[in-house]
């Protein structure tokens, strides 16, 4: 019986990995993922065969990893953070059609509590995670749930905030949190735990729309998160 195991691998630093992580990636025959994320790890990998593409290629990739699986290999399938948030957790066994194989799902830092880390603990309360990205979910669902993060007054991570092509979505979800909620903080980390690491902490009215990119995450406080010693806290009410 061949193994898959779809890992996730952190945000991007190798000391981040979990145990349950690396034992996988030590057992498997075959490393498949995104080409980015496999460069991430290339010094662990050095002895595996490799699979790897290019972003919009995830059909692919993970119809690979199912194949050499079914042929009795042992697989990792690598996903950046989480396995299961907005990576190949789901997609694996939508597309499994086969019945002597064993998946596993190993989790792993996901982004927005690597953000939070780096930002003080702007994350304590109820959180709301978003992406910005319409390509998979419509534009319209979106804006329903940033609505719902006002209505909740969730503290916000946003993924996928910004693109080349795609600029005016995090406009509107900052200018929608201002109207309800007013000027909160707010704090920007960019290529979080690795190199060329960034980190901004400010307000909604503020805010840096040219600093974000692809590489950033933003964790918008609710209505009670605080700025002390230049790091941003929510309190979790224990005071």
């Amino acid at each position: 019986m061949g193994i898959l195991f779809v890992v996730g691998i952190g945000p991007g630093d190798i000391s981040l990995i979990n145990r349950q992580a690396l034992y996988a990636i030590e057992q498997s025959d075959y490393i498949c993922g995104y080409e980015t994320y496999i460069k991430q790890i290339e010094n662990i990998i050095k002895n595996k065969k490799i699979y790897s593409n290019k972003m919009g290629k995830e059909k692919e990739r993970v119809k690979e990893a199912l194949d050499l699986a079914n042929q009795g290999f042992v697989v990792s399938l690598i996903s950046g953070g989480d396995a299961s948030l907005y990576a190949m957790a789901s997609l694996t066994h939508e597309l499994n059609i086969y019945d002597n194989i064993k998946i596993e799902i190993v989790p792993g830092i996901t982004a927005a509590l690597a953000a939070s880390a780096k930002l003080g603990a702007p994350i304590s309360d109820d959180l709301a995670i978003i992406s910005m990205s319409d390509l998979l979910t419509s534009w319209n669902i979106i804006k329903s749930r940033i609505n719902a993060v006002n209505i909740g007054d969730f503290v916000c991570a946003i993924y996928n905030p910004k693109s080349s092509k795609r600029t005016k979505q995090i406009k509107y979800a900052i200018e929608e949190f201002y109207k309800k909620r007013g000027n909160l903080l707010c704090g920007i980390v960019k290529n979080c735990f690795r190199d060329n690491e960034e980190i901004k902490i400010c307000t909604l009215s503020s805010f840096d729309y040219n600093f974000v990119d692809m590489s950033s995450i933003v964790i918008v406080g609710n209505t009670k998160t605080y700025k002390k010693n230049n790091i941003l806290i929510t309190p979790r009410g224990y005071l």
